[in-house]
């Protein structure tokens, strides 16, 4: 499994904790008031930080969306190596975990609803879902391409609150995409 860095760095002051309170206000934030009500000194407000204290753990808006995004990247990985080593095919364990997210509101991905907003991509979420596609499929991984894009299309959707599918429809459509992810596995 590819690596992906961590974005908080084991220490002992407390910075951890505080990083961790910005981000988790960062992700609420983006699923409840959508990429314009994203802004530093309302997640500041949210975490309950003053904006030079968020600017000191994040020096911009793009370093704040790294982070948040570079959080999500080591979350799934960690997900990931745990599936692998269970011998869960790796693109079926990303659905599951998408899933178990959506079921929850969706949180963890709203970082994807940010990536237009950075000066550059997230190469740690880059990495990963190359990763997937990479272990997740055989051949080509165009099987495991196309399932990767509609788990990931039905996550954004629903964050972006589309009007399709519907929410009834939503878990039917995991069903079948978590049953398609078990199918494409190495030969």
């Amino acid at each position: 499994m590819t690596e992906v860095l961590d974005v908080t760095a084991q220490r002992c002051d407390g910075t951890e904790l505080v990083q961790d309170r910005i981000l988790d206000a960062a992700e609420e934030l983006v699923c409840t008031r959508g990429i314009a009500g994203f802004t530093l000194d309302g997640v500041a407000r949210a975490a309950g930080v003053s904006k030079g204290g968020l600017l000191y753990h994040f020096r911009s808006k793009d370093s704040l969306i790294s982070g948040m995004q570079r959080r999500m990247a080591s979350r799934m990985a960690d997900k990931l190596r745990e599936a692998k080593a269970g011998s869960e095919p790796v693109l079926q364990a990303f659905v599951r975990h998408l899933r178990r997210d959506y079921e929850r509101g969706g949180r963890s991905f709203a970082p994807l609803l940010l990536a237009r907003e950075r000066e550059e991509p997230c190469e740690e979420l880059r990495s990963l879902l190359a990763c997937i596609v990479r272990e997740g499929g055989h051949g080509d991984g165009k099987g495991s391409t196309l399932l990767l894009l509609a788990a990931l299309g039905l996550m954004l959707s629903s964050l972006a609150r589309l009007p399709y599918p519907l929410p009834e429809h939503a878990s039917d459509l995991l069903d079948d995409l978590e049953a398609a992810a078990g199918l494409v596995g190495p030969p």
